[in-house]
């Protein structure tokens, strides 16, 4: 939408673009913070003892098989997962489809981008001038824009012939650096600045926007030649 390509008819689309973004990020903040809200209010209404100070020996209390099946969460995950991936490639093998090949290449990968992310948010507060900007994800999501419109000129040029190789090209889209970037981080530590610090500072407003302007504009950079 931003370079023209998505709509020849309707040419670049930069400021609505953004304007979309803003929406999505009003949305986001809303959302979460409903959401966290609503959750508190079932909790209180359905568990109140954990809103008592007590929290720790009553929920033991109450949950004592805690200790014993505290591995079948991971467990279930995992076969969950095996068994999606196994299902796309008996997809891509059976119909020959390059979206299922692209969807169990990027379950493959995705974990590499989260690993990635996961040591990028190390630097959370480590930036001396400003403490307070969440440095780390906004690494992430500034790595992953990059990554992502790389991917997608490379695919829009024809650089690499042959639909494996255009699959593969998406699924590294999708995968690392889907996993790489994030949402719902991006929104809890806006909301958590938001929170933290008095109405009329300017701190959450400028990590939220600071991030989409940069992030789209790299994009835009790194796409455009």
């Amino acid at each position: 939408m931003m370079d023209g390509t998505a709509n020849p008819y309707l040419g670049s689309q930069v400021v609505s673009a953004l304007f979309g973004y803003v929406i999505g990020l009003q949305c986001s903040i809303v959302s979460f913070r409903a959401g966290r809200t609503l959750s508190a209010w079932f909790q209180n209404r359905n568990n109140p003892h954990l809103f008592d100070s007590n929290l720790i020996r009553t929920a033991s209390e109450l949950r004592p098989c805690n200790n014993h099946c505290y591995w079948l969460s991971p467990v279930a995950l995992v076969i969950s997962i095996c068994i999606l991936i196994a299902l796309y490639i008996w997809g891509d093998i059976y119909w020959g489809m390059s979206y299922y090949r692209k969807l169990w290449i990027a379950c493959l990968i995705s974990p590499l981008g989260t690993v990635m992310r996961w040591k990028l948010s190390k630097l959370n507060g480590k930036w001396s001038k400003y403490p307070w900007f969440p440095l780390g994800t906004w690494l992430a999501n500034f790595t992953g824009s990059i990554l992502s419109a790389a991917l997608t000129a490379i695919a829009y040029l024809k650089l690499v012939s042959g639909e494996d190789g255009i699959a593969v090209l998406a699924a590294i889209s999708l995968g690392f650096a889907g996993s790489l970037s994030t949402v719902s981080t991006y929104v809890k530590e806006t909301v958590e600045l938001s929170d933290k610090n008095p109405f009329h500072d300017k701190k959450a407003f400028a990590y939220s926007y600071f991030t989409i302007l940069s992030c789209c504009f790299v994009g835009l950079l790194v796409y455009s030649p």
